[in-house]
């Protein structure tokens, strides 16, 4: 973990942006929903609760898909001498005869099992919304606005970034000029070769599908194939298809492109040109989406857009997806 002031990069954690040219896109009113989960409760005896939060971080802790850093696994009952414990969340362990003979594995003594109240899965981000919440749910342990440390472990390669978005740039300028197509123009990065796939919107001369976003998964695709066709063999880390995989484009994607993305299980997209119409990742685009970063899907990608005028791209219309 990079402490705050030792980060290399210019980090506006207010606003949301990295050395002054890419703006951190989000679903910003995630940040206000707790987005509760019910969780399964036991009481127990007080001098009983080192030995059972033992018994949770070695059987329960690292199989529940819902983290409890910013929750207090333990609050007072209001039998004197007694502990109300969280052992899990009802997503990982959903019906009592199950949760019960996950409770054989434990030794200690435990009574008033309860799937009755919810907690919030996500960290609230003010000191005053997690009192609240305290207050409404359970108590909460307050470590900060957890987007600021999700932004202080970024990782960028600025010129590299640079480079690519002066690329694709360029690029779309040229098919501006000489082709009739959309001059949107994608560039999907592999991240442990550095391999460059690039790719361009053809919608006009083949199918309407055929967005730069469409053409280049299909690109990595066929390079992956022809790889496996002459090493015969895949490696086990390579289950999706752009797995970890930066991609650039020139304009928003659609909402069918953000879902590609989504399903290729991509780690970060950077984009040049908002669609306000038409774009499915910013708040203030299309539908409000924000697909990269909604909370009922079950992967997510980060996603910036560049602020600076250094890459300019042809304007299309605003109707058009991308």
């Amino acid at each position: 973990m990079v402490k705050k002031k030792q980060n290399p990069n210019r980090i506006n954690y207010q606003e949301g942006i990295i050395n002054d040219r890419l703006l951190q896109v989000r679903n910003a009113s995630l940040s206000n929903d707790p987005q509760v989960k019910v969780v399964w409760t036991v009481n127990i005896r007080a001098q009983d609760s080192q030995q059972f939060i033992q018994f949770i971080r070695e059987s329960v802790q690292d199989h529940d898909p819902i983290a409890f850093q910013h929750i207090k696994r333990i609050k007072k009952s209001e039998q004197e001498g007694i502990l109300t414990v969280i052992v899990c969340s009802k997503t990982f362990v959903e019906q009592q005869d199950d949760f019960l003979e996950l409770m054989k594995k434990s030794s200690l003594d435990y009574f008033d099992v309860t799937d009755r109240s919810i907690v919030p899965s996500a960290a609230p981000s003010t000191k005053e919304l997690s009192l609240v919440w305290s207050t409404l749910y359970w108590p909460l342990v307050w470590r900060g606005n957890p987007n600021d440390q999700t932004m202080n472990e970024y990782v960028f390669d600025m010129p590299f970034i640079e480079n690519m978005l002066g690329a694709i740039s360029k690029e779309a300028a040229r098919r501006a000029q000489n082709t009739t197509e959309q001059p949107i123009v994608s560039a999907f990065v592999n991240p442990k070769t550095k391999k460059v796939i690039y790719s361009t919107d053809s919608r006009c001369s083949s199918s309407p599908l055929d967005h730069s976003i469409m053409q280049g998964i299909r690109s990595v695709a066929a390079s992956e194939h022809k790889r496996q066709m002459i090493e015969k063999e895949q490696t086990e880390d390579e289950t999706y298809l752009c797995l970890n995989f930066d991609v650039y484009t020139t304009h928003e994607p659609c909402s069918m492109c953000a879902m590609a993305l989504i399903h290729s299980r991509i780690k970060r997209c950077i984009f040049l040109q908002p669609m306000h119409r038409t774009g499915a990742l910013e708040s203030q685009s299309g539908d409000s989406y924000c697909i990269h970063n909604n909370h009922a899907l079950n992967s997510k990608y980060e996603v910036f857009r560049w602020l600076g005028q250094e890459y300019p791209v042809p304007e299309i219309e605003n109707d058009i997806c991308c």
